[in-house]
């Protein structure tokens, strides 16, 4: 049997190409993927802005089908609301289990994102056997190291895709939940008014977890009037339009809007690093400023050290998520009145992936998934 796959030979460049269906190890399965939302990181793959070893195949927002699955995979692996077989709905997470042994699985177990030696499906190369390392292929091989979740039945088909993105965002907003107590303004809290800087598919996620989990006024900016209105139908109180302020008009409106203080929270999803050194404007003093958009290098601004200092501020980047960070991702999709389903707004078959590519940030564009068997 053979499987089509998406393979980026180097940046700028996607190819389909036919792999054998690979045999399974017993700890093993194989996913038969049937969508996979393009995240702006493969944009920035497909740009040349991460440094990989290619040839890649690409994709890592997946859900599918159980087609195969090994003897042992359900001992092996990390399945949650498992056992697993075949024809069940699944996603993976798409960074493996922590190695156990190295600086930071030893000393940090509480942050496994920072492991050496984590393989991420979608970023890994795939010239060795069994090839198919990414979600942008008929069939994805799911190795024994693997965290699997099992999709429970009340979540709808369409938004299952989106567990992924939904992870990242639900990563962000709690990661201001510490160091701090919230019920005496440290942190985030019930009723704290935030800023979502940047409403791509993320940002717009943020907001609804924001709206899901209490917050006080939420104020979305971006500079595309449709993504706008959706943060509003994701819950954002107020939407500023960047194509049509200053930022020092954006400081005063956000001022005027929090009694002259500033909002308590701002997490930066936009990945620009001048929208960075907004986020420390618009901050107010013993606030706290959550950078999510960079996770690949977009330059540098310059910023005052002061003002940090001044405004006593706590500054936390975010890179990816703890693997169990999935099984909030899955609660909140299973649990949330936000019209999420209006977030996924292109259907491609595999064949048109790097036609999807390039309509990340267009007007109307918020998630386009790929169906491979399309």
């Amino acid at each position: 049997m053979q499987v089509n796959a998406a393979v980026m030979p180097e940046p700028g460049q996607i190819e389909i190409r036919e792999f054998e269906k690979p045999s399974l190890a017993n700890d093993a399965l194989l996913l038969k993927v049937d969508g996979v939302g393009i995240c702006g990181s493969d944009k920035h793959m497909y740009l040349g802005h991460t440094n990989l070893n290619f040839p890649v195949i690409p994709g890592h927002e997946a859900s599918g089908i159980v087609a195969e699955i090994g003897k042992d995979a359900n001992q092996v692996m990390n399945v949650m609301g498992g056992p697993i077989k075949e024809g069940d709905c699944i996603t993976v997470v798409p960074g493996s289990k922590n190695c156990g042994k190295c600086y930071y699985c030893l000393r940090f177990a509480s942050r496994p994102t920072l492991c050496t030696n984590r393989t991420i499906y979608g970023f890994s190369n795939c010239e060795s056997p069994p090839y198919l390392t990414g979600e942008f292929s008929e069939y994805t091989y799911i190795h024994g190291n693997s965290w699997v979740y099992k999709i429970p039945d009340g979540i709808p088909e369409k938004i299952r895709v989106l567990t992924e993105p939904v992870a990242v965002a639900t990563r962000a907003v709690e990661r201001a939940n510490a160091p701090g107590v919230a019920q005496v303004g440290e942190g985030y809290g019930i009723g704290n008014r935030v800023a979502v800087l940047g409403c791509g598919p993320i940002g717009l996620l943020v907001v609804a977890v924001l709206r899901g989990t209490g917050a006080g006024t939420i104020i979305a900016t971006d500079i595309v009037a449709s993504r706008l209105e959706m943060a509003k139908r994701m819950g954002a109180d107020v939407a500023i339009d960047v194509s049509q302020t200053t930022s020092e008009e954006r400081v005063e409106q956000i001022q005027e809007l929090t009694d002259g203080i500033g909002v308590d929270l701002v997490i930066e999803c936009a990945g620009l690093p001048n929208v960075f050194a907004e986020a420390l404007n618009v901050v107010r003093r013993g606030g706290k400023v959550i950078e999510l958009g960079h996770y690949t290098d977009s330059g540098s601004i310059q910023v005052r050290p002061h003002q940090i200092c001044n405004k006593d501020l706590d500054i936390c980047g975010v890179w990816a998520y703890p693997q169990i960070q999935f099984q909030t991702a899955l609660d909140f999709l299973e649990r949330t009145d936000a019209p999420l389903q209006d977030l996924v707004t292109h259907y491609l078959p595999l064949s048109r992936l790097e036609e999807g590519i390039q309509m990340l940030g267009q007007e109307g564009v918020y998630k386009v998934v790929i169906e491979p068997h399309r």
